[in-house]
């Protein structure tokens, strides 16, 4: 794809290992996948690699920010490459040594990426923490070892998950690593609504431990389908009797119910001949009844 005018090019950062839009009308072709050079006017430069582009600044996604200060200067060359390789080459050591400090300061906290920008002045580590970390005197004691300028920044586990990147439960990269540029909330709600509820933690949750944001891709059109099915536990009428529901095939618009005396069936939605009580109807009225309580 050509960048022109005011485009907006979206390059991963190398460095802070965010998504930073800089305008791409500087008459130069860029692509997507392009790894690019860029700066600002103070002088500072760093590495990227294009995964898009917008016409619009401010385009909402998670860990992204738009900089006009920066400009593209060009894409990489051989030498920039391997340049960004050798950096490349020394992230385990200096992830060791941070730690080390780390350590010996009794920091709760693990470090578990670094990098240097393409200029080679800062440093930036990432870590992750279950508590707020006062990492002052570590960024005093890095510096005065590295000689250069320090930055630290903690992540949650999505964003640790987003950066280093993996094999999800489908065989493909993880889409936050890949393509996946918000980071919607995920909720069990979601899960209910396409009849997962019952699956287990282990088999709904991703590499950062939360729920799949792959949930929420089908779920407006699952919640299209449930419509005109009756919910779990409702009680339904059919040719054969009384029964519960106890589970939904919603792509397939089956039903399974239990009659009163412990007969399983899976019937048709069309084999429901009227809805006798809805489960749903009645948590809402709990709900509401509950609130005026309250």
């Amino acid at each position: 794809m050509t960048a022109y005018g005011q485009t907006y090019a979206n390059i991963i950062s190398f460095f802070k290992k965010n998504i930073i839009k800089i305008p791409a009308g500087n008459g130069v072709d860029f692509n997507v996948n392009d790894i690019v050079i860029f700066g600002s006017g103070d002088g500072s430069e760093d590495a990227g690699k294009i995964i898009g582009f917008d016409n619009d600044a401010h385009a909402e996604t998670d860990n992204e920010e738009t900089d006009e200060r920066f400009v593209i200067l060009r894409k990489a060359t051989l030498h920039d490459l391997q340049k960004i390789e050798s950096y490349n080459d020394r992230r385990s050591e200096i992830i060791r040594i941070c730690q080390q400090h780390v350590e010996a300061l009794h920091l709760n906290m693990y470090v578990f990426d670094a990098s240097y920008s393409f200029d080679g002045k800062r440093i930036a580590f990432l870590f992750t923490s279950d508590e707020r970390v006062d990492f002052r005197e570590l960024v005093k004691k890095l510096a005065a070892v590295f000689k250069k300028q320090i930055h630290l920044h903690q992540v949650g586990p999505r964003d640790r998950t987003r950066i280093k990147g993996g094999c999800g439960k489908c065989g493909r990269e993880i889409c936050c690593k890949s393509w996946l540029r918000k980071l919607s909330s995920i909720t069990m709600d979601i899960a209910r609504e396409q009849g997962l509820e019952g699956k287990g933690g282990s088999k709904l949750s991703g590499l950062c431990g939360k729920l799949l944001c792959c949930l929420k891709y089908e779920a407006e059109e699952y919640k299209r389908m449930k419509e005109g099915l009756p919910s779990i536990r409702s009680i339904v009428e059919t040719k054969d009797g009384t029964a519960e529901v106890i589970g939904l095939d919603i792509l397939n618009r089956k039903i399974k119910i239990l009659f009163e005396e412990g007969k399983l069936a899976v019937v048709s939605d069309k084999d429901i001949m009227r809805i006798i009580k809805s489960a749903e109807i009645e948590e809402q009225q709990q709900s509401e009844d509950m609130t005026e309580i309250i």
